[in-house]
């Protein structure tokens, strides 16, 4: 498995989904410099990159062998 080129694509989309959520959630928290609005809203972002994390790791559970769908 660890040979697959599917493993490292996803686990490359998972971390970089990890490290692009940490960003946005730092972003986030931190307290606010001007009044103007972001260029990107955060909150969506975050909720899209959260599921494209799920996504991920369902795939790397398909990869394994478990069986994620209807049976």
């Amino acid at each position: 498995m660890l040979t697959s080129l599917n493993f490292w694509i996803t686990v490359a989309i998972l971390l970089g989904g990890g490290a692009a959520m940490a960003y946005l959630v730092r972003l986030e928290r931190q307290p606010r410099k001007r009044l103007e609005p972001r260029l990107i809203p955060t909150t969506p972002a975050i909720i899209i990159i959260g599921f494209i994390m799920l996504l991920a790791l369902v795939h790397l559970a398909n990869l394994y062998g478990i069986h994620t769908g209807r049976r």
